[in-house]
């Protein structure tokens, strides 16, 4: 198969594979009054779908040093299709619902860096870069779509009709990978004894520096990710918003303009330097994170337009950072080294929604203009951090 063919598949499915993504968070506002949960409770749900993540990211891409990504990959997909399952058929409140949404977690965990590292095992060196843009840039997209089918299906037919019809998307992919692709015999096989000594990628500055940077980035992006049809909703409510503007629409705008942005980040990172380009767009993503959190009160229409600049700019360094961090890892330690980066990126990615839910409680709840404003401040701040660290480790 043609690279090109090869990145197509494994693109294709991966968006097949994140249609439940968004059962919670795109349904936010229908289970803060079915459940009436709080903006905590909120937070903890989404964050138990990155603690899932995070702690299969620290070991599905290790073990992908040892043996082929592939079936690791695979299992990743059954995962994945048994936490939708669950959610929709099991989950009833706060208590009922983590579990499920750990399961889904730790899913995409198994699928989505040994995807990667799947892949670029299977591709020419001079194709890495490129497969490595778009296959990253393709997780706003699976995300973007998940938003699109929760939110349309919940619209016309009902939320319990929208958590059953996406569970068909992850055993589709799991076909999908099973027909397109084959087994291969692993070129740098590290041994069991040194599988989880991490120690070699924490000591490589120049990858650690990108590895922080990426916390940073989880952390802006999944609290953005996990409030913004909530916030949209609200938002919507404070003002004469035209009937044609659809909040599901909207988020899936927003989360959609992460995969054009991110691939074109990457273009920027090639032109201008790796390092100096995260760190232009981060101090950006910032600015915009505290005019869109305290715009609730403005027009609709430019609330929705700031949504989709942030929509862009919180995404624009997302390849740019995952590249940096798999380019700068020697070829016997680049399984390990997804797992570091993906284990501390996503245990930004758990911790970014729980703080902005807590956040959202201590300054009002989630009917308040303040409380909104702040906790959007308290989700980009944490960008700040990464310019610093890249700086650094330049």
């Amino acid at each position: 198969m043609t690279p090109i063919r090869l990145i197509a598949a494994f693109c294709i499915a991966e968006l097949l594979a994140m249609t439940s993504f968004a059962t919670f968070p795109a349904l936010t506002p229908y289970f803060f009054e079915t459940w009436r949960l709080s903006g905590t409770e909120a937070g903890w749900i989404n964050g138990l779908f990155f603690m899932g993540f995070t702690i299969f990211g620290l070991l599905a891409p290790t073990l992908a040093d040892r043996i082929d990504a592939r079936r690791i990959v695979l299992f990743g997909y059954f995962l994945a299709t048994i936490g939708a399952y669950g959610f929709a058929f099991e989950a009833r409140d706060f208590w009922s619902a983590l579990p499920w949404r750990f399961i889904s977690g730790a899913g995409l965990a198994c699928s989505y860096m040994p995807g990667l590292k799947m892949l670029t095992d299977r591709l020419p060196d001079t194709a890495q870069s490129r497969g490595i843009a778009f296959y990253t840039a393709c997780f706003s997209a699976g995300a973007a779509t998940s938003f699109l089918l929760v939110g349309q299906i919940n619209t016309w037919i009902g939320a319990d009709a929208a958590l059953i019809g996406v569970i068909v998307g992850p055993p589709i992919a799991l076909m999908l990978m099973f027909m397109v692709t084959t087994p291969v015999i692993h070129q740098h096989p590290r041994p069991w004894r040194q599988l989880f000594n991490f120690k070699p990628v924490l000591r490589n500055r120049k990858t650690m520096g990108f590895v922080i940077a990426y916390f940073c980035h989880s952390w802006e992006l999944m609290a953005m990710r996990s409030f913004a049809v909530a916030f949209l909703t609200f938002a919507q409510s404070r003002s004469a918003a035209p009937a044609w503007m659809d909040v599901s629409i909207i988020a899936t705008v927003v989360m959609f303009m992460g995969l054009p942005s991110s691939v074109l980040g990457n273009e920027l990172s090639r032109k201008i330097g790796r390092q100096r380009a995260i760190s232009l767009i981060m101090l950006v993503s910032f600015a915009v994170s505290v005019l869109l959190g305290f715009s609730t009160d403005w027009s609709f229409m430019l609330v929705a337009a700031l949504a989709v600049l942030y929509g862009i700019v919180v995404t624009a360094d997302s390849s740019s950072i995952t590249s940096g961090t798999v380019m700068s890892a020697p070829p016997d330690l680049k399984g390990s080294t997804m797992a570091v980066h993906s284990f501390i990126g996503f245990g930004g990615a758990m911790m970014g929604p729980v703080v902005a839910g807590m956040v959202l409680d201590a300054a009002g709840g989630y009917q308040n203009a303040l409380a909104w404003g702040l906790t959007y401040l308290s989700m980009g701040a944490v960008a700040l951090i990464g310019p610093f660290v890249m700086r650094m480790t330049r």
